[in-house]
């Protein structure tokens, strides 16, 4: 055990069985006492995902996580499942066991176990969820935090969808010929103009009767 100022630190060195177990540490001055307890565990730590959420692929993922563990893995259980989505609600579906039997790992990395597991016959446009459990020689570690992933929608979906956005785009632009107003007339303010011309040489003149008879005839 090593101390500097405040802080003391406690070394374990080529840890064995015999050394997992509860830890506490205590601390006391004028004021009163503090205790803290830590447990320092052979079983794997909490596996941790590396797959990107977006697959290159309609129907399978490949997911790639890591687990920290001091002894050999024995067993690795994955679980995924696919969410029922829509605008309203989601409901997840049941899950899907895996068991996998771990690899021994290189001696480059001396407690990071990474694996990888391509999960197929998926659907299209969906979202999963995966989680991940490790198991040592000294039991299961916790379940791992929830990954959610989506599988690539098939081409024939956004082609439709394009299909769709231009027959819409056409009814509109058919919708908006018909809404425009017919070009008025000239013919009735013709006729108006005349009828005017006519009343005004039926006024000016002595004659006006005869003017306005004769003015009828040449318009008949």
């Amino acid at each position: 055990m090593s101390s500097r100022g405040n802080r003391h630190t406690l070394t374990i060195r080529h840890v064995q069985q015999e050394d997992f177990g509860n830890y506490s540490c205590v601390a006391d001055n004028s004021l009163g006492r503090s205790k803290k307890y830590m447990e320092v565990s052979g079983r794997p730590g909490p596996a941790d995902f590396l797959s990107p959420p977006w697959s290159r692929s309609t129907d399978s993922f490949n997911l790639t996580w890591k687990v920290e563990s001091y002894p050999p893995l024995q067993e690795v259980r994955l679980l995924y499942r696919k969410l029922m989505m829509n605008e309203t609600f989601q409901q997840p579906g049941r899950w899907n066991d895996v068991i996998l039997t771990p690899t021994p790992r290189p001696p480059s990395e001396p407690l990071t176990h990474v694996m990888a597991f391509t999960l197929r016959g998926l659907q299209h446009s969906s979202v999963y969820e995966a989680i991940v459990q490790a198991k040592n020689r000294y039991g299961w570690n916790e379940v791992s935090d929830i990954f959610q992933f989506y599988t690539q929608r098939i081409s024939s979906d956004t082609h439709s969808e394009e299909m769709q956005v231009a027959s819409s785009t056409s009814r509109s632009g058919a919708t908006s010929l018909h809404r425009t107003p017919p070009t008025s007339t000239v013919f009735p303010w013709t006729l108006m103009a005349a009828v005017l011309s006519l009343l005004a040489s039926f006024i000016g003149t002595s004659g006006g009767l005869v003017a306005y008879t004769r003015s009828m005839q040449l318009i008949g």
